[in-house]
């Protein structure tokens, strides 16, 4: 996965400068001729692979020429990662990134988020916090604005996070590079004012070590009154382990009379082959779940197009009504499964939109440098067409969503329940 991420350019100059000069005189220390090759390697491979050829802004197109002064002045791998992950920044693409990490890199979003908000003329207002946060220790709450970044007025904040390469006044930018400055730094503390519902303003740091309150092991389970059963995965669908937990949770759920997936803590996303095996459970023959499109496919007029099946598998086909829960941290796979499962009409969706993470993602290595970077190179779809990051739930949950009640759950069980009364009634 990836993290894109913009920069003004003299801005990024000055992060650069600091990151080498941290370095010192490293054993890592690289050729002119190192940083120079991997940079075109890096360009032409973006220019060739990247999922989204078509866009209005093209920044790769002239990468080689704005970045030659920063390539030049890179002499260390942090320093490079450094100058590749700002040029990625210049995608807006939170599924771009450069996974040889520099101490000072912008953390991805969702992986590390936990405010999430809309960008207005002057402020920001908070529509969710990702619960067990350091936000929400830290009494951030939906509805709240924030006002300044850093110490820096919004409109500025932002300004700071876009190159010139990129449009400053389009919508999905700013989104962009809102959620990249509230996610933060690896290295810095987050300072941010905050004006609540009541007009009251107040100073809000939180720490730089990030930590997220979830339970151990990869899932918890659950039946809730009415012999309904819960699954919450914990972030844990990129690894193969979750298959045997979900095999055995499905066991122990076995005779309810529906069952809710919960995909609203897996940010990082996750495996194909560990979301087909869960999927897999409730399908009884082989059924789409997504289309994968390559663009210019060798030729700039040819395309590959197909779809992805779902196999069934395990002991026993799950057969009850299936709710799925989702919202701004169902990343990734996690948006896969659920419309995969959508798709195979084997659950209904239910919550706010998703993380909006578009595309599967390619690992590049750059050989002298020893640098990795992956982006997007194939776009994904719902078999209806829609992309799937413009995908929304088909039961959708307002926001913000205020007060202690899960509103998301609330609505989920609402729509379990009223699968469970059509299929009785229909009996």
């Amino acid at each position: 996965m990836t993290t894109v991420n913009s920069h003004r350019f003299a801005g990024f100059t000055i992060q650069l400068l600091l990151i080498t000069g941290a370095s010192g005189a490293v054993a890592d220390e690289l050729t002119l001729a190192d940083r120079r090759a991997d940079f075109r390697e890096f360009t032409e491979d973006v220019a060739e692979n990247y999922a989204w050829p078509q866009r209005q802004e093209k920044p790769w197109t002239t990468w080689h020429e704005r970045y030659a002064t920063a390539v030049d002045s890179a002499g260390s791998k942090e320093a490079m990662a450094g100058v590749i992950a700002a040029a990625l920044d210049e995608l807006r693409d939170f599924h771009a990134e450069v996974r040889s990490h520099h101490p000072n890199r912008w953390l991805p979003v969702p992986t590390f988020a936990d405010i999430w908000a809309e960008p207005g003329r002057q402020v920001a207002r908070v529509i969710a916090v990702r619960n067990g946060s350091d936000a929400q220790r830290a009494g951030v709450r939906p509805g709240d604005e924030v006002t300044r970044v850093g110490g820096v007025a919004l409109n500025a904040a932002l300004a700071t996070r876009l190159t010139g390469a990129v449009d400053g006044n389009d919508a999905q930018a700013r989104s962009w590079a809102l959620l990249s400055l509230l996610a933060g730094r690896a290295d810095q503390e987050r300072h941010f004012s905050i004006r609540d519902v009541r007009g009251k303003s107040r100073e809000v740091t939180l720490p730089l070590e990030r930590r997220f309150d979830r339970n151990s092991g990869p899932m918890a389970v659950r039946e809730l009154p009415g012999n309904i059963g819960l699954i919450r995965f914990h972030n844990s669908i990129g690894e193969q382990a979750t298959v045997g937990a979900f095999d055995s949770a499905l066991e122990r759920l076995r005779s309810t009379r529906g069952l809710i997936l919960d995909l609203r803590d897996v940010p990082s996303g996750g495996d194909s082959s560990v979301a087909l095996g869960i999927m897999g459970r409730f399908v009884h023959d082989m059924r789409a779940y997504q289309r994968h499109r390559i663009p210019n496919y060798g030729q700039a007029d040819v395309e590959r197009n197909w779809l992805e099946l779902v196999a069934p598998r395990g002991p026993f086909t799950y057969e009850a009504p299936v709710v799925v829960l989702v919202d701004h941290w169902t990343g990734s796979m996690g948006e896969g499964m659920a419309i995969g499962m959508d798709a195979m009409r084997r659950a209904t969706v239910v919550g706010t939109p998703m993380a909006h993470l578009a595309g599967a993602v390619t690992d590049f290595h750059l050989p002298r440098t020893g640098i990795d970077v992956a982006f997007a190179t194939e776009q994904l779809y719902h078999t209806n067409g829609t992309a799937r990051q413009d995908w929304l739930p088909p039961i959708r949950v307002a926001e913000p969503v205020t007060g202690q009640e899960d509103a998301v759950l609330a609505r989920g069980l609402a729509q379990l329940q009223s699968l469970l009364s059509q299929s009785t009634s229909g009996s």
